[in-house]
């Protein structure tokens, strides 16, 4: 009976042994890549990824960084709604306000919209990475000197954010 006890252990430990390897290399024996880069592979169309934002500054065009977002849209081959949830790094992580753009306000910032939003809002943040002001427009910011904007927009497709540094003279 110890003998039979013994041999079952045995198989129990060696199937668990075998399982967690075999668990372990399957993303190995896909393509070689991890994750992260398949993500990166994914080419998004037009409407499968949230529109670019960029701020206009008399005759200066800034490109603002995508950062996280919550989006919809209609798969046109499955005729289905897909929703995407991504994640991103602190906006004070995205951009480096050591080479922010500079700006004066005197001179309108315009935010140009590819499709026109919901709503918007512009939230300024300092150094340590916490909200300091919230605003409807940049003709309301106070912040003198380099700071990091983040500009939250809603559309029908869901919320963005982008993110910008701004030397604000």
């Amino acid at each position: 009976m110890k003998n039979v006890l013994l041999s079952l252990s045995f198989i129990v430990i060696f199937g668990l042994i075998g399982c967690s390897n075999s668990n372990e290399s399957e993303p190995e024996q896909n393509d070689g890549s991890s994750s992260n880069e398949k993500i990166q592979e994914v080419s998004l169309t037009h409407n499968e990824k949230p529109p670019t934002l960029t701020l206009t500054v008399g005759e200066d065009v800034i490109h603002a960084k995508l950062g996280g977002y919550s989006w919809s849209y209609l798969d046109t081959k499955t005729e289905q709604m897909v929703g995407v949830e991504a994640e991103s790094l602190p906006s004070t992580e995205i951009v480096d306000v050591e080479n922010a753009v500079s700006v004066n306000l005197k001179e309108t910032i315009k935010i140009n919209f590819e499709n026109e939003p919901i709503e918007y809002e512009i939230r300024a943040y300092d150094k340590n990475n916490n909200v300091i002001a919230t605003y409807h427009d940049f003709k309301d910011v106070k912040e003198k000197g380099k700071t990091i904007y983040d500009i939250v927009v809603t559309w029908d497709n869901g919320k963005v954010i982008y993110v910008v540094a701004l030397d604000v003279q």
